[in-house]
Formats: C-alpha cells, sequence, structure tokens
C-alpha cells in the first residue's frame, strides 16, 4: 500500500454498513481501510493499523464504544487520532446535522454516504 493512502478503521457490528462505507471510501482512492465487526477486538486491531481516524457506528454498544474510546485515548501512539461515531448509516437519506457530542464527533441520523465521504475528506486533508 503506498504511504500516502490515509487509514481508517471502521467499526461496527454489521458487515453490510462497512461494505457500504468500505466501498465508497476505497473508490476515492485515498484510504487504507480496515473493517472490524467485534468492538472488542476493534483496539488490537487499531494498535496493528495505526489508523489516521477511527469511524465507529453508534449501533455499537454505547459501554463498549466508551471503552473504546478511553482505550485510544489511553494509548501514546492512538491517542490523537480523530474518533468519529457515524449514527444510522443509510446510503439514500441525508444527513441532518454533524458536530461534536459528548466528547465525539459525529454524523447526525440518518447519514448519506457522500457526507461521510466529505467529512473524511475535510477531517484527513482539511477543507479547500
Amino acid at each position: 500500500m503506498s504511504s500516502t493512502l490515509k487509514k481508517i478503521l471502521l467499526v461496527d457490528k454489521e458487515p453490510g454498513v462497512t461494505r457500504l462505507v468500505r466501498r465508497a471510501l476505497e473508490k476515492a482512492g485515498k484510504y487504507w481501510i480496515k473493517e472490524e465487526h467485534d468492538s472488542q477486538f476493534a483496539l488490537h486491531s487499531a494498535k496493528w493499523f495505526q489508523p489516521d481516524l477511527i469511524l465507529v457506528d453508534t449501533v455499537t454498544e454505547a459501554a463498549d464504544r466508551e471503552n473504546l474510546k478511553r482505550e485510544v485515548q489511553k494509548d501514546a501512539e492512538l491517542q490523537d487520532t480523530p474518533f468519529v461515531c457515524l449514527d444510522s448509516l443509510k446510503p439514500e437519506s441525508e444527513m441532518i446535522s454533524g458536530g461534536i457530542l459528548s466528547g465525539y464527533s459525529f454524523f447526525a441520523a440518518p447519514v448519506k454516504v457522500e457526507q461521510v465521504l466529505q467529512g473524511v475528506e475535510e477531517l484527513l486533508f482539511g477543507k479547500d
């Protein structure tokens, strides 16, 4: 893989969701994606993969999500990695809002895949 690709860890218990996001991000040609469907293994994946961004679906149990975020923040190599929550990702729907809530960056429900792509692009590469 090219060292210029940004690495993204997708965490969602539903393979259909990660597949949808993965395909869209890979199509952009700027990202190397690692999927994790078990939040308990996500920290191990993050330590190995060293992502530039962690995208977590909010359907993931709140306690698991909080534990993952806490463990990422405690890890010296991961603590500055952006941690973004996706809420009810649906390709045909519109994004209502985004922002920061309870310490998380997030895309509010329902989310349109194109909005996720735009948000990831701005987060990892900056705005034009």
